[in-house]
């Protein structure tokens, strides 16, 4: 099985093409750390795309990428992590996300890490 991952990534990166591009490592630049139990919303991330609760789509082999607004990354964190909002490692990526540009999207990125 392979290692799965969720980060925030820079949608500015010259490198990444969220419309077509080629699939070999093509997903934004990772500007946060690795979100705390990537594994589990990696999954999350992939059902709220394929059934359509969040804009995103496969940009990679192995990867997808959903283009976000801080405000809409917090509201999907804040589902995800209701039950965690006391670790200090979820507190960590909330004040991160909270001090993005607030008019700016970025790439909410569930990857496979290989």
């Amino acid at each position: 099985m392979a290692d799965v991952e969720v980060f925030i990534g820079d949608l500015s990166d010259g490198t990444f093409h969220y419309e077509g591009g080629d699939w070999n490592h093509n997903y934004p630049k990772r500007i946060s750390k690795f979100f705390p139990k990537g594994y589990e919303l990696f999954f999350s991330v992939l059902d709220d795309i394929y059934y359509n609760r969040v804009e995103g789509r496969q940009t990679d082999w192995g990867s997808h990428t959903c283009p976000m607004y801080p405000n809409e990354i917090l509201c999907l964190l804040e589902d995800y992590y209701k039950r965690d909002m006391d670790d200090p490692k979820v507190q960590e990526l909330f004040e991160f996300v909270k001090q993005l540009d607030p008019y700016r999207q970025y790439g909410l990125v569930a990857c496979e890490m290989t």
